[in-house]
């Protein structure tokens, strides 16, 4: 019991430690994945059937982790942590990828190349010329306090469109 300084008890209303790991998890600001593609979504060309697409997400704390919040109420404190586990995309030709973690950053100098974490390369053309690309970020949380410890999940989804074309060509032979 908590008593004022004129000495009234003030009933403190009990939390449970499952409480206060949601509020600690709501204050995490997780975040669906910041998409990032090479080439960029917004490319006026975009990607080009047989050559290869990056996929990655932006890095900030609140969409690649982890992320530690702790919050307390009395004499309980909870701590919990969220751990990106992996990142599912949805290519919008009916490939679907599970990457480890947010992929690798694109730059120019590895143009062609296909990523090492996390690519895709469209075989076709995709319905109306441009690919919904759908990416789900999976993240792991784990937290503890008040003599208790649990283990949960969140997916958080964002979007984006890709235009996808083919480039033909016709070789002849030129004159003898």
């Amino acid at each position: 019991m908590v008593f004022t300084p004129n000495g009234q008890p003030v009933v403190v209303p009990q939390v449970s430690p499952a409480e206060l790991a949601q509020q600690a998890i709501s204050e995490m600001g997780l975040s669906a994945p910041d998409i990032r593609l090479a080439p960029p979504a917004d490319s006026p060309h975009g990607a080009t059937i047989g050559f290869p697409v990056w996929m990655w997400t932006a890095r900030r704390e609140a969409t690649v982790g982890p992320v530690t919040r702790t919050a307390s109420a009395g004499s309980i404190t909870v701590t919990a942590t969220a751990t990106l586990a992996k990142v599912d995309w949805s290519m919008g030709d009916g490939t679907m990828l599970s990457c480890p973690g947010p992929g690798t950053e694109f730059t120019d100098d590895l143009a062609g190349q296909p990523s090492p974490t996390c690519g895709h390369v469209y075989r076709d053309l995709v319905a109306g010329g441009v690919a919904g690309i759908n990416a789900t970020s999976r993240w792991e949380i784990r937290w503890s306090g008040g003599g208790q410890s649990a283990f949960r999940t969140m997916a958080l989804t964002s979007s984006t469109q890709l235009p996808v074309r083919e480039i033909r060509t016709l070789n002849t032979r030129g004159p003898r």
